[in-house]
């Protein structure tokens, strides 16, 4: 791919820096536990997206079993508590459930496409050069659609979120410090998924 180094340095700035934000949403006060959930499983998203974007074979670090057993897992949590939580939070859940099972399959199809080319050093997520003219996977192209899909949907959530919350009295986004108001955003999980989507259709299209 052309200037994959540079796709791949771009991925993990915003990847982690996505990550790392949702983390320190766990960590704002006055914020519910269910909504803590959702930032970490975001945040443990934008994280392991980064890792794995790292150019130069540097994504290829991490063994394909640790991707498998640590997002598969998180794949099983999201999908537990979208059985247990309320239907504010369910779709969410479900959203994260099939976001953490991409991971997994990013991580085999990538340890696949290096097996069959020989190459223990391949350049990660964004050195792969996308196959030339090989027919594009079908569940490849299912996931292009539903993060493409989410990811607009985010974006038109975000655009109305301000008008939401100009409405709204005694937030936590309303009181505190500024880093307090900023982690408390209203519009900032419709921001952080629309981010985490277009990051996951950009790795998807350059497998």
């Amino acid at each position: 791919m052309h200037g994959s180094g540079t796709v791949g340095w771009l991925l993990v700035g915003l990847m982690g820096a996505t990550g790392l934000f949702c983390l320190g949403r766990t960590l704002r006060p006055g914020a519910a536990p269910a909504e803590r959930r959702l930032d970490g499983s975001e945040a443990l998203k934008g994280l392991g997206m980064a890792a794995m974007a790292l150019p130069y074979g540097l994504g290829r670090g991490v063994p394909v079993g640790v991707w498998a057993v640590l997002f598969g897992g998180a794949a099983l949590w999201s999908l537990w508590a979208a059985a247990r939580e309320g239907a504010g939070h369910r779709g969410h859940h479900l959203y994260h459930g099939v976001g953490h099972l991409a991971m997994v399959y990013m991580a085999l199809a990538m340890a696949g496409a290096a097996g069959m080319s020989g190459t223990g050093g391949m350049a990660g997520m964004s050195g792969m050069s996308g196959g030339g003219g090989a027919e594009l996977p079908a569940l490849t192209a299912g996931l292009l659609v539903f993060f493409g899909g989410y990811a607009l949907l985010s974006g038109v959530r975000l655009i109305a979120a301000p008008a939401a919350g100009a409405t709204a009295t005694g937030t936590v986004a309303g009181a505190g410090s500024v880093a307090v108001r900023l982690l408390g955003a209203r519009e900032l999980p419709h921001a952080c998924r629309m981010v985490l989507g277009l990051g996951m259709f950009t790795m998807l299209l350059v497998m």
